[in-house]
């Protein structure tokens, strides 16, 4: 999200799946003018509007309790750190509300899901700028049996591409 920040024009973006909002509000403090926070627990969205509060944004923070079609219009930076399952159901509609320059930051997935994320975004006409992996710690071997969790800096296909060197 930074390196996509840097540089160039971010007005707006919607975090879906919010959870505490740490990606909505890191984006406020980083200069977005307003930001979408969206999230199906009422749990999530409390966190959230105690965080924008405690970080002062709370009159730039939309919050929306619902899922990602509740949301009408395009955004400049769309983020998403969600289990597998759920981006690759919901990847569409992430897509929906990208605007035609818009960036997608697509977490929450590990490195053995990496060929059905990269295959969906293919099918849906979005393309990797770049990818992030890292490796965690876990006291037992996690279901999956990787240890790698992954991120995406993604692009439609046909739009500017983000090069490692414009940050």
């Amino acid at each position: 999200m930074l390196q996509d920040l840097k540089g160039r024009p971010c007005r707006t973006l919607v975090d879906v799946g919010c959870g505490s909002g740490i990606l909505a509000l890191a984006g406020l403090k980083l200069g977005v003018d307003r930001a979408v926070a969206i999230d199906i627990s009422t749990q999530a969205c409390v966190s959230s509007r105690a965080n924008a509060e405690l970080n002062h944004v709370k009159d730039r923070l939309l919050l929306v309790r619902g899922s990602a079609e509740a949301i009408a219009g395009r955004f400049d930076l769309v983020l998403a750190n969600l289990p597998v399952s759920i981006l690759r159901d919901k990847m569409a509609e992430l897509v929906r509300l990208s605007g035609n320059e818009a960036s997608l930051v697509l977490s929450g997935f590990q490195d053995v899901d990496k060929t059905l994320v990269e295959e969906e975004m293919g099918r849906l006409g979005i393309t990797a700028q770049f990818w992030l992996s890292e490796d965690w710690t876990f006291s037992e071997v996690p279901p999956s049996g990787s240890f790698t969790w992954m991120a995406v800096l993604a692009r439609r296909v046909g739009s500017k591409k983000l090069r490692p060197t414009d940050s």
